[in-house]
């Protein structure tokens, strides 16, 4: 694409989107980790409902484990910012979303991950579009 026309970026002088970008994945990365450290947790026991994973129904243990291993596996992803990393990270977040919002009655409601997912995944859209648009031409 030629440099006419690429959209101006005046605006965002001093601005270094890839740096950005870099800063939020590694965020992403560690609270990923942490997420995936408290599933596991609920597995093992320690903050399991009533101190007993398999009391849950089948459907939340099947979920727990899902996250506990994709939440981990997303997390060193993207902290080694692998293509494969922000793969994992969108189907963890979007399935986690499918599930809050469509399953209610079995995983519950929870408006604050809902929105956390949607605004990360926007603005991770965001940040590597514009860097995509501050690269010069290949």
């Amino acid at each position: 694409m030629s440099r006419a026309k690429r959209l101006p970026l005046e605006f965002l002088s001093g601005f270094d989107p890839r740096l950005a970008l870099v800063i939020m994945v590694r965020i992403l990365a560690m609270l990923f980790m942490a997420s995936g450290l408290q599933r596991w947790a609920v597995v093992l026991g320690p903050l399991a409902p009533k101190g007993d994973f398999l009391s849950l129904p089948t459907e939340q243990m099947v979920a727990t484990v899902f996250f506990a291993v994709t939440d981990l596996v997303a997390a060193v992803g993207l902290w080694l910012l692998a293509s494969w990393g922000t793969v994992v990270w969108l189907i963890s977040a979007l399935t986690e979303v499918v599930l809050k919002s469509f399953f209610r009655e079995i995983f519950g409601y929870d408006p604050a991950i809902i929105v956390f997912h949607g605004a990360t995944v926007v603005m991770y859209a965001v940040l590597t579009w514009l860097y995509e648009r501050s690269r010069p031409d290949a």
